[in-house]
């Protein structure tokens, strides 16, 4: 996302955007550690599964989400 794109956009559309984008971190990031967990779980059980690749390449998007956060934070901070 953009600077230009954001500055159009209304504070309220920010503040919701920055509580969707936080919530959805915290869900992905404990949906990815329980697969994690329960992926590590199965293999302890049957041996090692390319599954554990899953989780470990899907936590890739959680810096993505948290840059796009901090960049619409940092647009609410020079607004107040």
């Amino acid at each position: 996302m953009n600077q230009t794109s954001l500055s159009k956009l209304s504070t309220k559309e920010l503040i919701k955007k920055h509580t969707a984008a936080k919530t959805m971190v915290w869900l992905l990031s404990i949906v990815l550690g329980g697969i994690l967990l329960f992926f590590i779980y199965v293999s302890f059980q049957d041996g090692i599964t390319p599954l554990l690749a899953v989780p470990l390449a899907l936590s890739a998007i959680i810096p993505l989400n948290i840059k796009n956060m901090k960049a619409l934070k940092k647009e609410l901070d020079s607004r107040k």
